[in-house]
């Protein structure tokens, strides 16, 4: 391994560093004068098909049907910071399991497959959702270990990689945010009379 402080150019470093970070390496820096120098340091974190990338006119669409709504915060005040979230988490898909999405996607598709999230908590569904995938331990939000269907371990029964596999995110709180907070409400009205 060589330090070095030339990378390739790219018009979106953010995403060449989750590129980066998907194929099993980290970066390390340290400071040589003025530059800054890398190292890329293999970690082994898991399985990856890699980044979709939406258009322009699927990601508006995207916005639209989902009411610019940060479902996490439950908030539309910064609608240009919001990325289509796919429910699904990729660290689970297969090569049958990756599609593409097409700018003709009906709204109802969309509203099933996709939230509305930050790239901060989409960072943070990611990570939650890659060590769910290494420990078979979900996710929780807010540190609430309140899944809507099934526990905090994932079912045994159920694949970790495949289309079947996301019965296995259903119920997890990062996998649905609106419908997670939706039943934990209605738990909480229950269990309070």
């Amino acid at each position: 391994m060589q330090w070095t402080s030339a990378f390739p150019p790219n018009d979106n470093p953010q995403r060449r560093i989750q590129d980066i970070k998907e194929k099993g390496y980290t970066i390390a820096s340290k400071r040589n004068g003025r530059k800054a120098e890398r190292l890329l340091l293999p970690i082994p974190r898991g399985i990856s098909m890699g980044y979709e990338v939406f258009s322009k006119k699927f990601r508006d669409k995207a916005l639209k049907t989902l009411k610019s709504t940060n479902i996490y915060e439950l908030s539309s005040a910064n609608k240009h910071g919001l990325l289509p979230d796919h429910k699904f988490p990729e660290i689970r898909w297969d090569e049958e399991t990756r599609k593409e999405n097409p700018d003709e996607m009906p709204e109802d598709e969309i509203m099933q497959k996709f939230q509305l999230l930050d790239n901060q908590r989409n960072q943070q569904k990611r990570e939650v959702c890659r060590q769910c995938f290494q420990s078979n331990k979900r996710g929780t939000l807010f540190g609430i270990k309140y899944f809507y269907k099934g526990s905090e371990d994932w079912d045994p029964k159920i694949p970790k990689i495949g289309k079947e596999a996301e019965k296995g995110c259903v119920g997890c709180g990062w996998y649905d945010i609106q419908k997670w907070r939706e039943s934990l409400n209605s738990f909480i009205l229950e269990n309070s009379k």
